[in-house]
């Protein structure tokens, strides 16, 4: 339009000059002078066409140097300006868009960063933290970790970490107050904004070595039942043909052989019996139930003093199971302090039940409370080392938490958290 205009102009300054002189130079000036103002207002028009969509232009680009992506532009007066309009709000769209989904993406990545229990943290080449999620926080004790430098975090927090840093994967043990916490340190370099930086992965392994060590018991227990059962039946029947031909031969002495036999099969029997109880364990049947009811039935078989945070505990559960977990455990606590009465207290969140269940004994040993758990293990004289197994099986299987600590008063303190869903 602009160019047209031009030609226009140019046009008539050439008519006027071929038609005006030298027959009328003053027409001629007249002329000229009217075709120069013609030739002002279009070029100011122009200018002031261009000049907006200029104008429109920078303040666009200063907003997506800003980083604000929801500016759009609005037309002008010129319809050829129009399509680089179109194209210059299609594109701010495309960026809101983008950069909606990036947002997304970040908030769903940082969630799930957070959400998780491995401890996650990031270090750039000046050896300084640049992140660090919520379980670092709760490994280091710390909310500030940004900005600190890593080698001195470790040598404050965790010194026992120092000899692991250089590995790219490593499994070891930390001190966690009374017990031991196995962890797999992984170590990442990657480039960001050109930059070298380290991630850093740490991962709580106790539970899921402690899960595959229980497996494999499970494992070793079904394989010893089929083989002693294999032999017990057997060696039962003859025991019992034995003990017939003794009274047929009224032989006294081969009948208290056979019945002692006998006796000691049976208590084989009941031993493997117990021990399969872990193997066999079900699944839990989790139904509607109020933790309270279950608690008045214990305290009138066993000696307890009850402390209950509201009459309804409900949760989601299996109420055989849980029952057998309690009385388990008090079984235990009146076995190390059978004249005083365990102090069970009950409480309740919006979201957990927690369980307590403290004896007045001596104790447990640190060396023996980190293996507690373990089938087999026991340190009484008739123990079977299979009840705290199962009770962890049970919990474990309920998505709940089980934890011994010796009682600042004295005697052992189970805690059982169980989630009300």
């Amino acid at each position: 339009m602009f160019v047209l205009q031009l030609l226009t102009v140019n046009t008539l300054l050439l008519l006027s000059f071929w038609l005006l002189l030298p027959d009328a130079p003053v027409r001629f000036v007249i002329a000229l002078l009217l075709i120069v103002a013609l030739f002002v207002s279009v070029y100011q028009r122009a200018n002031r066409i261009h000049g907006k969509l200029r104008s429109l232009l920078e303040a666009g680009f200063r907003g997506l140097h800003d980083g604000d992506f929801s500016i759009s532009l609005s037309y002008t007066e010129n319809q050829k300006d129009k399509a680089l309009i179109d194209l210059f709000n299609h594109m701010t769209d495309k960026l809101r868009v983008e950069k909606q989904s990036l947002y997304q993406r970040e908030l769903l990545l940082d969630k799930v960063v957070n959400a998780s229990d491995v401890v996650t943290v990031l270090v750039n080449h000046r050896n300084q933290i640049v992140f660090a999620n919520i379980a670092a926080q709760h490994f280091f004790l710390s909310r500030e970790l940004v900005g600190s430098e890593w080698n001195n975090l470790i040598e404050d927090k965790k010194p026992q970490l120092l000899a692991h840093l250089q590995k790219n994967n490593a499994i070891f043990q930390l001190s966690q107050g009374e017990f031991q916490q196995s962890w797999h340190l992984s170590s990442h370099s990657l480039k960001m904004h050109g930059a070298r930086h380290h991630l850093m992965l740490l991962k709580p392994m106790t539970k899921e070595l402690n899960d595959q060590e229980l497996k494999t018991w499970k494992k070793v227990i079904r394989v010893i039942n089929h083989e002693l059962n294999n032999s017990i039946a057997p060696i039962s029947s003859m025991c019992h043909s034995g003990q017939i031909l003794a009274e047929q031969l009224q032989q006294p002495q081969l009948d208290r052989v056979f019945n002692t036999i006998g006796n000691r099969i049976q208590k084989l029997s009941e031993f493997i019996q117990n021990y399969s109880r872990l193997a066999r364990l079900a699944s839990p049947k989790k139904q509607a139930m109020n933790l309270a009811n279950t608690i008045s039935q214990l305290q009138a078989m066993y000696p307890l003093s009850v402390e209950c945070d509201g009459e309804n505990i409900a949760l989601n559960a299996d109420a055989s199971q849980l029952e057998q977990l309690l009385i388990n455990l008090i079984k235990n606590a009146q076995e190390v302090s059978p004249d005083v009465p365990s102090e069970l207290m009950i409480s309740g969140s919006s979201d957990r039940i927690e369980i307590k269940l403290r004896d007045f004994g001596p104790g447990m040993p640190q060396e023996v409370m980190q293996k507690a758990f373990l089938p087999y293990y026991t340190t009484k004289q008739n123990g079977s080392g299979i009840g705290l197994s199962i009770c962890k099986e049970v919990v474990d299987a309920h998505n709940g938490d089980i934890e011994l600590s010796n009682h600042a008063g004295g005697g052992l303190e189970v805690k059982v958290s169980l989630p009300r869903n």
